[in-house]
């Protein structure tokens, strides 16, 4: 498990080509624009998941995960009318429901962001065998207990790069960092992780 954590988790990967993603999300966001409003519930059904995920990671319970995504997803329609795409709409969504989250979290001065609450449901939405999952689970507690020590910003980063699979790149847009920063932090973030799995 220690040499996985150099690259984003494969199975979050559904395949899909981000570029070719994007210009379908540029469209619909036209779409919208000029007043199709069905056009934002096909944004919603392709974000949806990764959108959960993200404030799942971030939060540690289901019932926190959903209701940020919702309130990400009621922000991102009262905005969308003046979403001049600069930049991604994927990476537009991921910085709301980052901050939303980053918001709550300190609102309740949540200091572990991460519970191990999250992770049978986090194993089980992903489309595996139950034998895989009994053989996966373990392994994938330690890791959760180990990203649940990361200092904020490396966990954040890590948590992006490795389950949503983003650029650095994106992560330096939706965290507002440099690229050298996020780079860093998640190298920073692998290496602890690898020395909190060996203690074990």
């Amino acid at each position: 498990m220690l040499c996985e954590l150099n690259q984003p988790h494969a199975e979050v990967s559904n395949g899909v080509n981000r570029g070719s993603m994007d210009l379908e999300d540029r469209e619909l966001v036209v779409r919208f624009q000029r007043g199709d409003e069905t056009a934002f519930n096909e944004l919603v059904a392709r974000h949806r998941q990764e959108v959960y995920f993200l404030a799942l990671g971030l939060t540690g319970t289901r019932e926190d995960a959903e209701d940020l995504a919702q309130d990400a997803f009621v922000r991102a329609y009262e905005g969308l009318l003046k979403f001049r795409g600069r930049a991604s709409f994927r990476t537009w969504m991921y910085r709301i429901a980052l901050n939303l989250c980053l918001n709550e979290i300190r609102k309740r001065k949540i200091r572990q962001m991460l519970s191990l609450e999250n992770v049978g449901f986090m194993l089980a939405s992903r489309e595996r065998g139950a034998d895989e999952v009994v053989e996966g689970e373990e392994r994938q507690q330690r890791l959760m207990a180990a990203i649940g020590r990361l200092p904020p910003k490396q966990k954040r980063v890590f948590i992006l790069r490795y389950f949503a699979e983003l650029p650095h790149g994106e992560i330096a847009e939706i965290t507002g960092r440099e690229v050298g920063t996020v780079k860093a932090n998640y190298f920073q973030a692998v290496q602890r992780l690898r020395r909190y799995l060996a203690e074990e």
